[in-house]
């Protein structure tokens, strides 16, 4: 072998070590089935597909239509009326799948004729709550909430009304993401929220299936 091609050989092998680290870094190195480029940003997923909101603001609000029920009068709602509701919570993430908040809820209800002589007094049954959110899948959450419930009656303009009593809230809903990201998620969701109040000696229940939307 002549020197020159010696030379060649021996420049050949010494460059090896160094290109060969070099495409390796190149390379993504994986951390479980979610994780991204070494050196980047952290992945928007956990395994299971579970976005990675965990030390996060979450706030938000919901809106949609239902009923109301009362346990001493049933139906409270006139002819052809729906009960109308909305929601709004703030709180934090203490895992990937869980959030503590604080909720307040709202519904409202034209009373039936039946029960009063006039037919534009509207019942409202609000409450503040703390409440628990868990994610059992991706998109599927479930929540429940216990507090304070206020219950009124008020006419259509809103210049007349009486407060009727203070209880206790409980608070159940279930919700899925229609569209689900790390920063943003809009769902459909069902609530049940259930007024015990001592002094008429009734319980208000309020159901509602509408739409949220989260920021986290």
């Amino acid at each position: 072998m002549t020197p020159m091609k010696s030379l060649v050989l021996v420049g050949l092998l010494a460059a090896i070590p160094t290109f060969a680290p070099s495409e390796a870094s190149a390379q993504p190195r994986r951390r479980g089935y979610y994780a991204g480029p070494a050196g980047g940003p952290p992945n928007s997923q956990l395994p299971g597909g579970f976005h990675n909101r965990q030390n996060r603001l979450i706030f938000g609000f919901s809106g949609g239509l239902g009923y109301m029920n009362s346990d001493a009068f049933g139906d409270l709602g006139s002819a052809g009326s729906v009960s109308g509701g909305v929601a709004g919570h703030i709180g934090g993430f203490l895992g990937p799948r869980f959030a503590l908040l604080f909720e307040a809820q709202v519904n409202a209800q034209q009373i039936s004729q039946e029960r009063i002589s006039v037919d534009d007094i509207f019942l409202y049954q609000s409450a503040a709550m703390i409440a628990a959110q868990y994610w059992v899948t991706p998109q599927l959450w479930i929540k429940g909430g216990i507090g304070f419930a206020h219950l009124e009656e008020q006419t259509r303009d809103g210049f007349a009304g009486a407060e009727i009593d203070n209880g206790t809230a409980i608070m159940g809903a279930v919700g899925y993401e229609i569209f689900s990201a790390r920063y943003l998620s809009i769902d459909l969701q069902g609530r049940l929220l259930n007024g015990a109040y001592k002094g008429v000696d009734d319980n208000i229940t309020a159901g509602t299936v509408g739409i949220g939307i989260n920021w986290f």
